[in-house]
């Protein structure tokens, strides 16, 4: 792909701008201008300029003449850590959950419009189903995206997405904006989810919440198989031993069930 000159401008901002984050550490917390400008061998009216946008975006703070990070870099580390914590604290549960089940499990998060698979653990004998880790797929047509979506507090992410219009990915993907709200509705009623030929024909996928300290669902435990494999009996044990596993992991990021209600 050949870059146009704008193009290579921008990443060369990019990766200045970068560098210079790069230079905050515990030990010297607060640059000034010059300094940036002298060990990164800048001349000073490009350092300015890249400090001004960082500065305008959040990432940094002056305070006189010195330069410290700012909160939207405390906001993204702290999404990083939640994400790194969620996938620590589930991995043996969805380890164990997975050998009981005999089909292959996931944590997902919602991330934007879609969900993004932080952690994906094989059965024995997997299908090949279209999901890694890091994988984006709509969340109108599989089990932990409906979950993630069904306890929102956001409204508005929902709009986006109806506003958006509803993929048909799988033979009984929902495209009607009602027939969405319904199924979420209740989904967040029961407390799981169950998707049929939505993502993939001949696929079932079933999914429960994860919560954190503050009752926030914050991902979904999913378990995914093909339809000869998870038939309508096995579904309703599925259910419970994933709403079990989803807990359990709830209960590690903090969670104490029935808390909030009691306060």
């Amino acid at each position: 792909m050949v870059l146009t000159k704008k193009k290579t401008a921008v990443l060369q901002s990019v990766q200045k701008g970068l560098h210079i984050l790069k230079l905050f550490t515990i030990e010297k917390p607060e640059w000034g201008l010059t300094e940036i400008a002298n060990i990164l061998q800048l001349n000073k009216s490009t350092v300015s300029r890249l400090l001004s946008d960082l500065e305008a975006e959040g990432f940094l703070q002056k305070e006189g003449r010195k330069y410290t990070l700012g909160f939207s870099l405390l906001s993204i580390s702290g999404v990083v850590t939640t994400h790194l914590e969620i996938h620590r604290e589930s991995k043996d549960i969805l380890k164990k959950l997975v050998s009981d089940i005999g089909e292959t499990g996931h944590i997902a998060i919602l991330e934007g419009k879609e969900i993004t698979y932080v952690h994906k653990m094989l059965c024995v004998d997997p299908v090949p189903l279209l999901s890694s880790i890091g994988k984006k797929n709509p969340a109108t047509c599989t089990s932990a995206g409906k979950i993630l979506l069904a306890f929102q507090k956001k409204q508005s992410i929902v709009d986006l997405i109806i506003d958006e219009g509803l993929p048909r990915v799988g033979p009984n993907s929902p495209t009607d904006p009602e027939v969405l709200k319904r199924q979420l509705s209740q989904i967040k009623k029961q407390g799981y989810a169950v998707c049929i030929d939505e993502m993939h024909e001949n696929v079932v996928s079933i999914a429960a919440p994860v919560r954190d300290y503050t009752d926030e669902v914050v991902a979904a435990v999913a378990v995914v198989g093909t339809r000869d494999r998870i038939d309508d009996l096995k579904i309703n044990r599925f259910i419970e031993m994933i709403i079990e596993a989803a807990n359990e992991v709830s209960i590690r990021l903090g969670y104490i069930p029935g808390l909030l209600e009691r306060s």
